[in-house]
């Protein structure tokens, strides 16, 4: 949302967002339905929402990426695009207006989720629309022989269309079979510097990081110390990093080092690939006559 929003600031640009569409599956209480749906909203972690969050925020010119596949080779999960324009929902008349102004509205909440959001491919000469007519032919049709037309048929250029996916809502994290079906609709993209931990993995944060210490709903100790350390690896320096949700639970992850089951797995898989190298290096040493504290 922030990353969201700075880009609309810095680019005098109208921010629009579009809320998922949440439906249980299962039988909810009525006095218990709109706690139930904004915690749906509150889930920072797409992966376990299928890919799909709980707000889209865009506006014209931002950069953003999908996150999912949609279509192969081009559309596909974590290739970046710009936002070249959307389709409101017919009913929705604010979100038009607010399309149509000339001047920039700060931020405006779409009443409905719109038809689609039309973005570019970065580095993409596919044709994924039909041919559509320029301003001087839109009431006889595409012509060939128009030059308006012709250009007007820009390669790369892709609607992306709300996505319906099922997921499971762990309302009880400490125990796996109390959940809730829930089918959402969004969605698929993000801000393109706004990445899942799994993204980052091998990845060096320049020249900084915002990090959001959510994490999962059913996570193991070891899996928690994972996280800690990529998180705390991908920026250069901790100058660099500044930290959203940090709390001793984290901190106490921190210093107790790493799960033994991990240091165990370490062992059966490295010590005796390092036992042979050391002996390795110890002949290669003695052959080309080497001494060994300058190896």
């Amino acid at each position: 949302f922030m990353l969201a929003r700075t880009s609309a600031q810095n680019s005098g640009q109208t921010l629009f967002y579009a809320q998922a569409v949440d439906q249980a599956l299962t039988l909810i209480q009525r006095a218990e339905r709109e706690e139930f749906y904004e915690q749906l909203l509150k889930i920072p972690n797409i992966s376990a929402t299928k890919k799909l969050p709980g707000v889209c925020c865009w506006h014209h010119g931002m950069r953003m990426k999908f996150t999912t596949t949609l279509q192969q080779p081009f559309a596909v999960q974590d290739v970046e695009c710009i936002v070249v324009g959307f389709e409101p929902d017919d009913k929705d008349h604010d979100s038009k207006a607010a399309l149509d102004s000339p001047h920039g509205q700060g931020e405006h909440v779409c009443s409905f989720l719109p038809a689609a959001i039309y973005v570019k491919i970065d580095d993409c000469e596919h044709h994924f629309l039909p041919p559509a007519p320029c301003s001087f032919h839109r009431s006889t049709g595409y012509d060939e022989s128009c030059l308006n037309c012709v250009s007007a048929l820009r390669p790369g250029i892709f609607a992306v269309k709300p996505l319906p996916r099922t997921f499971k809502y762990y309302y009880d994290s400490d125990n796996k079979s109390k959940y809730i079906n829930v089918q959402r609709k969004q969605f698929p993209l993000m801000p393109a510097l706004a990445m899942p931990l799994y993204s980052m993995q091998g990845m060096t944060a320049d020249p900084g990081m915002f990090a959001y210490w959510f994490f999962p709903q059913r996570c193991s100790s070891t899996v928690k110390w994972l996280i800690v350390y990529v998180m705390l690896s991908r920026p250069r320096s901790l100058a660099t990093l500044i930290s959203i949700g940090l709390t001793d639970k984290e901190r106490r992850i921190i210093e107790q080092g790493p799960p033994e089951d991990l240091v165990e797995t370490f062992h059966k898989l490295f010590d005796e690939k390092i036992e042979n190298t050391k002996k390795l290096a110890a002949e290669a040493a003695d052959y080309y006559g080497l001494v060994p504290d300058r190896m």
